[in-house]
């Protein structure tokens, strides 16, 4: 057996929780080769995980809890991120926008004011567009803000799950539902 740690015993391990369906002992070690919790008899020298890479159950636990702090630390990182660019930067986007519709409405009226009885229709439509391309930049920095507000939110959401993991399940819990936590959340974090 190429175990990591001691020996597994029968009766080691943590206290009662579910048994082994084949040898009615808890289940306190780790078989990474067929990654599940299996009971020490399994473990041993006779059992059905001879041979394969065992550890204790609360070493794997720990190992999925730290993986998941680090996730969450990712997903603050994302998030301060994502405020900081809604802070810093969609501002001077709106700024830029409200300075160019109007250097571009100073623009006309100063071109048009030399020949006003001719273009008055002319004036009407191109201040129309100016005010037009000034709504579309508008709107688009307020589609901006809602993306990244729906964004800020799913992180908080995906972080507090993995932090109500972390606080609710128990080692054996937190190996079973691995593969469920870390393909959920693979998605939302890897963009």
């Amino acid at each position: 057996m190429s175990a990591e740690g001691a020996e597994p015993g029968p009766g080691s391990g943590p206290g009662p929780g579910p048994l082994c369906p084949e040898h009615g002992q808890a289940l306190s070690w780790f078989c990474g080769s067929e990654r599940r919790p299996v009971c020490a008899a399994c473990a041993g020298l006779g059992g059905r995980c001879r041979g394969h890479r065992i550890r204790r159950a609360e070493e794997r636990a720990e190992e999925l809890r730290n993986k998941i702090v680090d996730q969450c630390e990712r997903l603050q990182l994302q998030s301060a991120a994502i405020t900081k660019y809604v802070a810093d930067v969609l501002p001077g986007k709106n700024q830029r926008a409200v300075s160019m519709a109007s250097a571009a409405r100073e623009l006309v009226i100063q071109r048009l004011s030399l020949v006003r009885s001719l273009c008055e229709s002319e004036e009407q439509r191109l201040l129309e567009q100016v005010h037009g391309e000034e709504e579309r930049a508008h709107q688009s920095i307020l589609t901006q803000r809602v993306h990244w507000a729906e964004a800020l939110q799913k992180l908080d959401t995906i972080r507090t799950g993995l932090v109500g993991m972390l606080t609710h399940l128990d080692d054996l819990q937190l190996i079973q539902k691995e593969q469920e936590i870390f393909e959920r959340h693979r998605g939302h974090t890897d963009r």
